[in-house]
């Protein structure tokens, strides 16, 4: 072979092993969440939402913060022995890419080891029967204790639990296999506070976005996770279910559900794709 073939042939086959190691030397990490678009068919029934597609933090006109402990509010540890002070701060809560994030931080605050966010559409948007959907992932570490929930806006005349709770998620700190769904309420016939709540097991909640959706009638409740039923229970005129409930999302620190707090606990995040509510 003539020297000048020889040379181009050497440098082609030299080009060829520097690409094809370069190409196997190159290591992509986890694909960024896609939001879901609100389709035409996702509007039809629709009465409220929040795609959390503007902005870099939740929507003034649809939310508010809860800041603190819970001493301001008379109830420190948020009633549950909740380690975490709630800031309003970017580092605890934030919208970016069509997603509201809220994350939880091991960090010196305000007196508290931890700190995160809690958001409400209290006075600025309540509903009375229908169905709400919400795709979420949740976070994966231990002593987290995320949520979304409803609570009654009689709570200020009447107090908790006689306002009622329903909890369309929520989740134990010490188990992130599992996914929780829990109505609470002041019974009068025992005159006791009474509550119903079943877990059920569900792959992927901490790594993948999962749809939760709630149905509320005047005569019972359900959940379903991806459209598989795991939650129902009847309700009547004695419960306080047949009045207008506001929205509330966060993650708590330890407390009755987020168990023990590991030592060295950094950050992790709950993200919210959207939140829909549709007429009954």
């Amino acid at each position: 072979m003539p020297r000048a073939l020889l040379s181009t042939a050497f440098f082609l086959f030299t080009l060829f092993i520097s690409c094809s190691k370069d190409s196997e030397d190159v290591v992509e990490g986890p694909a960024a969440p896609v939001a879901e678009t609100l389709s035409e068919a996702d509007r039809v029934g629709l009465v409220w939402s929040d795609e959390f597609d503007s902005g870099t933090s939740p929507n003034p006109a649809n939310w508010t913060y809860e800041i603190g402990d819970g001493s301001a509010q008379g109830i420190p540890g948020w009633g549950n022995g909740e380690q975490q002070f709630y800031t309003n701060r970017p580092e605890n809560i934030d919208v970016a890419n069509g997603f509201l994030t809220i994350t939880a931080r091991g960090e010196n605050y305000s007196g508290k080891n931890y700190t995160s966010a809690r958001i409400k559409t209290q006075e600025k948007f309540s509903f009375k029967y229908g169905r709400m959907v919400v795709r979420a992932k949740l976070p994966s570490k231990s002593g987290t204790w995320p949520a979304v929930w409803l609570l009654g806006n009689s709570i200020t005349q009447v107090g908790w639990p006689r306002c009622g709770e329903i909890d369309v998620i929520e989740q134990r700190g010490s188990d992130k296999t599992k996914i929780m769904g829990a109505v609470h309420w002041f019974d009068q016939g025992t005159n006791a506070n009474a509550k119903y709540d079943k877990e059920v097991s569900v792959a992927g909640l901490t790594t993948e976005f999962k749809k939760y959706t709630f149905e509320w009638t005047p005569t019972v409740v359900r959940y379903f996770v991806d459209n598989t039923k795991y939650f129902e229970m009847t309700i009547n005129e004695s419960m306080p279910f047949n009045d207008p409930f506001f929205i509330v999302t966060n993650i708590a620190m330890g407390g009755t559900l987020g168990g023990p707090i590991p030592s060295g606990f950094s950050t992790d995040k709950l993200m919210i794709d959207y939140i829909r509510v549709y007429e009954n």
